[in-house]
């Protein structure tokens, strides 16, 4: 997971498509990711939540909240699906959720540095 957004965040598109499940792969991957790539910058990640992934497993689950900017800072907040094959993780898919709601006194979620409730929590 944290590879792949690292791999967002430094435009590694080959990355991207080789981690992407053989069976997910749609022919025009590659132009849909260079619009992504070329219109975000990826301002931070936290991993909230790990299920199963582990060395003997062949599925894993992982919650997390990105954040992102195109106009303004966004939140994506997924809970994504990794099939391993042949000892390789790939990612499948992934379930969207709310956004995730913080704490008033939590720094923002944004990356402002503000408080919550100073910046996107009003």
């Amino acid at each position: 997971m944290k590879s792949r957004y690292t791999a967002f965040c430094e435009g590694n598109i080959d990355y991207l498509i080789a981690t992407l499940h053989p069976n997910k792969r749609q022919e025009n991957d590659r132009q849909e990711l260079t619009k992504t790539i070329n219109n975000t910058t990826w301002l931070g990640l936290t991993i909230v939540d790990i299920n199963q992934g582990k060395k003997n497993d062949k599925i894993g689950y992982v919650e997390f909240m990105a954040v992102f900017k195109t106009t303004e800072p966004q939140q994506l907040h997924e809970r994504s699906r990794f099939f391993k094959v042949d000892g390789k993780w790939f990612y499948v898919d992934g379930n969207i959720l709310p956004d995730l709601i913080l704490k008033s006194s939590d720094n923002c979620w944004c990356g402002s540095g503000k408080k919550y409730k100073k910046c996107h929590g009003n």
